[in-house]
C-alpha cells in the first residue's frame, strides 16, 4: 500500500509541476520530417530536450484500443520512417558516438497511447548509460500493466513518462521492483490476453 501512495503521490507532484495537455494527433507520413527545431536540442541523462521532444499521445487512443493484444506491434511506425527521423533528430541533437549507440524510441511509449509517428514523441535515446533504453522498456512494461489493471490513469501516466521518466522509474522501485516487469510478458485484464511489449 505504501508502494501505491508513493507512486500517486510522485505523478501528483509531476502533474502539478506545470506539465500541461500532451497534444495528439499524427505528423502525415508523406509530409515528413516538418520538425519544429533545426539544432539546438539537448539530451540531458537520458532525457529528451522538452522543447525538441515535448510527447504527444495518439488522438482517441482508448484503453481498450491500447490494452488489446498486439496493440504496440500494429502501430509501430515502420524503420522506413523512423531511421531517416533519428538520423535528423541525432544531428539536432548534436549526439556523439555512432548512429547504433541510439534508438529512436518514443517519449510516451505506444502501450500508454504515445503517438506512434509524432516527431514530437520519438527522439533517438541512448542505448548505453544509467538511463539507458532498456531501463526505459522495463517502465513502459510496467506503466502499461498499470495503465491496463486500472491502477493508474492513462492520463496521469502519459503526462510522467513526458514529463520525466527517470523520476517515475525512481518512484515505481526501480530495477530491484521494474525487472518483475520484463518486455514481452502478457497480462490479463477482463479475461483477455494483453501486452506484447513497450
Amino acid at each position: 500500500m505504501r508502494f501505491c501512495l508513493s507512486i500517486v503521490s510522485v505523478l501528483t507532484v509531476i502533474l502539478l509541476a506545470g506539465c500541461g495537455p500532451l497534444p495528439a494527433g499524427e505528423t502525415p507520413a508523406a509530409r515528413w520530417p516538418v520538425l519544429a527545431y533545426s539544432h539546438g536540442c539537448v539530451e540531458h541523462d537520458g532525457l529528451p530536450d522538452a522543447r525538441c521532444t515535448p510527447g504527444a499521445i495518439r488522438a482517441g487512443a482508448t484503453l481498450a484500443t491500447i490494452c488489446s493484444y498486439g496493440y504496440s506491434r500494429r502501430a509501430r511506425p515502420q524503420e522506413s520512417y523512423t531511421e531517416p527521423l533519428k538520423l535528423a533528430q541525432i544531428r539536432a541533437y548534436h549526439l556523439p558516438g555512432p548512429v547504433r549507440a541510439y534508438e529512436e524510441d518514443h517519449l510516451v511509449p505506444l502501450s500508454i497511447g504515445g503517438a506512434p509517428r509524432n516527431p514530437a514523441n520519438l527522439w533517438p535515446e541512448p542505448r548505453y548509460g544509467p538511463n539507458s533504453a532498456a531501463r526505459k522498456d522495463e517502465l513502459e512494461s510496467w506503466t502499461a500493466r498499470m495503465a491496463c489493471a486500472g491502477r493508474i490513469g492513462l492520463a496521469r501516466l502519459q503526462h510522467a513518462m513526458a514529463h520525466n521518466w527517470t523520476l517515475l522509474y525512481r518512484a515505481a522501485g526501480g530495477e530491484r521492483v521494474l525487472r518483475a516487469y520484463p518486455p514481452g510478458a502478457q497480462n490479463r485484464r477482463s479475461g483477455a490476453l494483453r501486452f506484447e511489449g513497450p
